[in-house]
């Protein structure tokens, strides 16, 4: 399904977040990195990116001290100046990479206030899953009314990434 609206999910339980989102937005020293994929994929290609970043950041530092020490080495002999002129302009142009570290700042968002839905955004009646033979659940029944806080707890496997996709429309 589509919707016009966004859910913004906060839990510390990653099997849950990884059942539950398809997407993972990473602020990071400045910058921000959108990951179209679950979780688990999104943990994955951060420490992809981070080790490649290392990787050329290493390089780059390696480059740029050979050519400081060409230039000290042969800075003052003659046959090689215009060599040493060209490496200093060289070193000038190089555009210094980064990597990013691990982000500990406090981050503060503000919402613009959502449009207001009517006074029971969240019916289910007589809602029922069944995956094959596995029944999940069956007549499931609350209305969740405008400003009410929700928790959905229970064991590992018990249905409620799967709930949480029902009521988004995700899954029938």
């Amino acid at each position: 399904a589509t919707h016009a609206n966004a859910v913004v999910l906060v839990s510390h339980d990653r099997a849950f977040i990884n059942n539950v989102t398809t997407r993972t937005i990473e602020i990071s020293c400045g910058r921000i990195y959108d990951y179209r994929v679950s979780y688990n994929q999104f943990t994955v290609l951060r420490k992809e990116r981070r080790e490649q970043q290392l990787r050329a950041y290493e390089n780059q530092q390696k480059q740029i001290q050979d050519t400081e020490d060409f230039i000290e080495r042969f800075r003052y002999k003659a046959t090689k100046a215009v060599q040493v002129q060209s490496r200093i302009k060289q070193l000038g142009k190089i555009e210094r990479m980064e990597v990013d570290e691990e982000d500990n700042a406090a981050l503060k968002l503000k919402f613009r206030p959502a449009s207001q839905s009517g006074s029971y955004p969240v019916v289910c009646e007589d809602v029922e899953k069944i995956y094959g033979k596995h029944l999940v659940f069956r007549n499931v029944n609350f209305t969740i009314n405008r400003g009410e806080k929700v928790a959905f707890v229970g064991k590992n496997g018990e249905g409620k990434s799967t709930l949480a996709k029902c009521i988004m429309g995700e899954i029938d």
